[in-house]
């Protein structure tokens, strides 16, 4: 290309736009692109039932067509028998389940375990994670937290990012959400965590009631660990579907599953953040 006097001002603007735009991509390693979490190509099992309050039938039509959208090949079971199914397991990237409290036999959870601890992801929202199989201790510590109950019924409450660092919370702000519950839980102290919700409202306690005193307290809303090689995604929003058309609240839950489903792919993320320092 030749250039004259006349247009090396144009040609120079040209060079630095391009230089601008490209400044992003040159700051990831090859390999920081190749791995970044995806949705593509991975199988995924979506299993649902158990108390219809969490409207687990109608998640199905809500969130399964927007992990297809994603690439992922998606088998869907009304039935916590396919946890004892070996081969579907172990073709397995990651475990959605919406089945809020049931009973799962000894069997399903050797099954379940088994599985994430090779790799497979496990992850979900509200009840349908959270308040499942409330006489199994060790299902309990692989989630991460099990719910107590929502001070104050539907209400309406803030999130606060407390991990903008980490890609599944990077570039999201603080967000209200309106006549839903906050929950109360019992929470592993070493989970990591990534958003919280506070108790700020003296509503939530019934007069004369000294036990239910929560106002002041925090809690543990988005967060996510390791168990075995498989990787664990938890939220505590989504009691209605509605609460889904909170923009922070879909998209941490789809990156969620994403990062939860790289457990086979990439090499393991330390999660480990005690709450209780020395």
């Amino acid at each position: 290309m030749k250039t004259t006097q006349s247009n090396l001002p144009v040609f120079f603007n040209l060079i630095f736009f391009l230089l601008i735009c490209l400044y992003p991509f040159a700051c990831f390693s090859q390999d920081q692109l190749q791995s970044s979490p995806t949705l593509k190509g991975k199988n995924i099992i979506y299993v649902y039932g158990g108390w219809e309050g969490h409207k687990p039938t109608e998640s199905v039509d809500f969130m399964v067509p927007k992990l297809r959208a994603e690439g992922a090949n998606v088998k869907v079971f009304e039935t916590l028998s396919v946890y004892t199914d070996e081969k579907i397991m172990a073709e397995t990237d990651l475990i959605i389940q919406t089945w809020t409290m049931g009973k799962i036999t000894k069997e399903q959870f050797k099954g379940l375990e088994k599985a994430i601890m090779n790799g497979t992801g496990f992850s979900g929202w509200h009840g349908g994670l959270g308040d499942a199989y409330r006489d199994n201790l060790r299902y309990q510590f692989i989630v991460g937290g099990q719910f107590i109950f929502h001070p104050g019924g539907k209400i309406d409450h803030s999130i606060k990012i407390i991990d903008k660092t980490d890609p599944i919370t990077r570039g999201l702000n603080d967000f209200d959400l309106k006549k839903t519950e906050q929950y109360y839980m019992l929470i592993d102290p070493n989970i990591k965590v990534l958003a919280i919700s506070e108790f700020i409202r003296e509503k939530y306690e019934k007069p004369g009631v000294e036990e239910n005193k929560v106002t002041g307290s925090s809690m543990p809303v988005v967060w996510k660990k390791n168990y075995g090689k498989g990787r664990i995604f938890y939220s505590s929003i989504g009691h209605y579907l509605t609460d889904f058309d909170v923009p922070e609240v879909i998209t941490m839950q789809m990156r969620g599953f994403s990062w939860a489903a790289e457990g086979k792919y990439t090499k393991k993320e330390p999660t480990i953040s005690p709450a209780y320092k020395k």
